[in-house]
Parts: C-alpha cells; structure tokens; sequence
C-alpha cells in the first residue's frame, strides 16, 4: 500500500514533530522557572498563607530568603507564633511573590517543615532578620518550605493565565 520510502520519510516527519514538541515544552518550562526565579529574586511583596485549626487561611507578609534559583526557600519566625502552631497542625502553605511592578506574581503551593537546629539556622539566616532575632538557639526557628506546585503569571514576559478559567500557568515539582 505505502511504499518503504514514503513510510520512512513519513516517520522522520513525525518524529522530528514530536521531538520539537517535546523541546518546546522543555524550554517553555524552563524558561518559566527562569521568570519566576528573576520574580523571586526581586520581589515587591511576599504573602505566606498558612491554616489555622479551622482549616481558615491565615495570611501576612514575610521576609524570605531565597537561598538559590532551585526555589530552595526559607522564612524565620517566633517560636512561639500563630504560624508555628498552625504549622504543626497543618504543614500546607503557599507562598505569593508580587513582582515590584505589581504585573507578576508566582504563587508557590507546598508544605513547611520547622528547624530548630542552630547550624541550620546559621547556615540559611539572612541579615535582615538579625535586629529582630537577638538570641538565634532561642529567639526565632526557620521554616523551609517544601514546593509542590508553582503558579505564575507574568504580562511583561508573555506567561498569561487561561483566558477562559484564568488558571495560572503551572509548573508541578
């Protein structure tokens, strides 16, 4: 019915569509991390939502550390906070970075976990936080969020949300 010849290009075609597909697709994830590192690490705002025993979101701003472009990310608090016990009840957070532009965000869906370690602390604590922390054994804890998913939407670089549902481009980690 096909001669070899048109079934072999037929099948070059086909793979080199798909193989470009699969880069576009790569790339276009990548090149999303890539916005959403340049929004993390140039924020205007950051949100930290966590859940109290009702499962109602609690929300306030924070000053993260952004400890590298792997969304490695960590935030210090009291020990003795509202979201130190809505933690150890419910370690589902997200995180939200407004761009200083005010046109990009990236929300980071996830979980927390809660360190206590001096050497951790030392080895991940941002400077800013020091007049607020004077005793780092005792005085604050870190907490290291965990991403699960990662939300973004960004006019200035093309990355837009649904325009029917208004879902946000999602990367799953």
């Amino acid at each position: 019915m096909f001669s070899k010849t048109y079934l072999f290009h037929f099948f070059s075609i086909l793979l080199i569509f798909v193989s470009s597909i699969i880069y576009s697709q790569e790339y276009s994830e990548k090149n999303t991390k890539d916005v959403a590192n340049s929004i993390l690490n140039n924020f205007n705002s950051c949100v930290f939502t966590t859940l109290d025993s009702n499962n109602n979101p609690v929300s306030r701003l924070m000053d993260p550390y952004i400890y590298n472009n792997n969304f490695e990310i960590y935030l210090v608090t009291n020990p003795k906070s509202r979201k130190v016990s809505h933690l150890i009840n419910n370690d589902r957070i997200s995180l939200t970075f407004i761009s200083k532009d005010s046109n990009s965000y990236v929300s980071i869906n996830g979980s927390a976990v809660l360190i206590n370690e001096l050497s951790q602390k030392q080895k991940y604590w941002k400077s800013s936080w020091t007049p607020y922390y004077k005793d780092l054994d005792n005085d604050c804890i870190l907490i290291k969020i965990n991403i699960k998913s990662l939300e973004i939407v960004s006019s200035l670089n093309d990355i837009s949300s649904n325009p029917v549902t208004w879902e946000p481009t999602t990367i799953i980690f």
